[in-house]
């Protein structure tokens, strides 16, 4: 979903890094920011390590900021801060959002901005005290710029690497909300195992789940440690052997499926999800996808895009939002 810039961007980012830089020399020397007078808050300042280096919070942030594309402003809005921007899902997500965030931020939700290139000059003039990037796919060659801005909070272990509750609580560190994290986590945790509980048919069936693309090109996610296999595993579903033993392709975890081989996604509860309606048409048309054992039964679930993605990037705020449209999805598949 990302791709990197190069060549002239590099020379850009210089000169913009410059303009950042300035901005948050005027900034201080205005006295305007929240972290440039005053004693410190308890707890504070606090260090926060990351793969980019450790970051350090001089005072509980007022005007924070988020350059992850999910989960940072997921994390932030559950524990009560909303960011001044955050970039624009519009590619994936209707109005740029996602649901389970606009309705957590309520009346005033954060701004958006086109997420090809950071707008360095932009984040600088908001004056942030704290920048959430642990989402970011391109910190690293960002990460110097935006850290002569404001304190800039990687990831603890790389890109999309840490589990949704290292997130929260590393931002929640961040922000001086630790007690909120833990209670947080605690709440979404014992939700998904309500779910669990309530559902003891999902013990031990197989599953498998992969996009396809508008090509019609159809992968599986085929390591159990994938986000979205870990949420079903949560659940008590097992990821089919079939798939678990694939290649895989340049994307860790994903495995591409070819036409004549479409037996090896077939499970107790085959799930797909689909990046446009006519790639949906496309594979479902597929001689060899009607005759498969799961379709056949109605163990087949079509899953749309936005809840895929609350299951690919999960936040404390995504979870349960998935619960909610996934569980009697499966259920209704199991009972097939």
């Amino acid at each position: 979903m990302t791709s990197a810039l190069v060549g002239r961007r590099g020379v850009l980012k210089a000169a913009v890094g410059v303009s950042a830089g300035l901005a948050l020399a005027a900034c201080s020397s205005s006295g305007e920011t929240p972290a440039a007078s005053g004693p410190a808050a308890p707890g504070f300042p606090v260090d926060v390590k990351g793969v980019e280096g450790t970051t350090t919070i001089p005072r509980p942030p007022q005007r924070v900021v988020s350059v992850g594309q999910y989960r940072d402003s997921d994390a932030a809005i559950a524990l009560g801060v909303v960011p001044l921007i955050t970039p624009d899902l519009g590619k994936f997500l209707p109005g740029g959002m996602s649901p389970w965030l606009k309705v957590k931020a309520g009346a005033h939700p954060p701004e958006l901005f086109a997420d090809t290139q950071l707008p360095f000059e932009r984040i600088a003039a908001l004056k942030p005290d704290l920048i959430l990037g642990t989402d970011r796919s391109t910190l690293a060659q960002d990460y110097k710029t935006l850290s002569a801005i404001a304190p800039t909070l990687s990831s603890a272990s790389g890109y999309n690497k840490d589990t949704w509750q290292v997130t929260t609580r590393r931002v929640a560190t961040a922000l001086g909300r630790v007690d909120a994290a833990e209670k947080l986590v605690t709440d979404v945790e014992a939700q998904i195992k309500a779910a669990k509980d309530a559902s003891p048919s999902f013990a031990g069936r197989t599953f498998t789940i992969g996009p396809v693309t508008g090509d019609g090109t159809i992968t599986t996610i085929s390591s159990a440690q994938d986000a979205s296999a870990l949420f079903f595993a949560q659940l008590g579903l097992v990821l089919s052997p079939k798939v678990t033993a694939l290649p895989q392709t340049s994307i860790p975890g994903r495995s591409q499926i070819s036409p004549e081989r479409l037996d090896l996604i077939d499970a107790d509860v085959l799930v797909l999800t689909y990046t446009t309606p006519g790639s949906r048409a496309q594979t479902e048309a597929l001689p060899l996808f009607q005759q498969l054992p799961a379709v056949r039964r109605g163990s087949y679930v079509a899953l749309d895009l936005t809840t895929a993605l609350a299951l690919a990037f999960p936040s404390a705020l995504s979870v349960p939002y998935g619960l909610n449209e996934v569980v009697p999805k499966i259920s209704g598949a199991i009972k097939a």
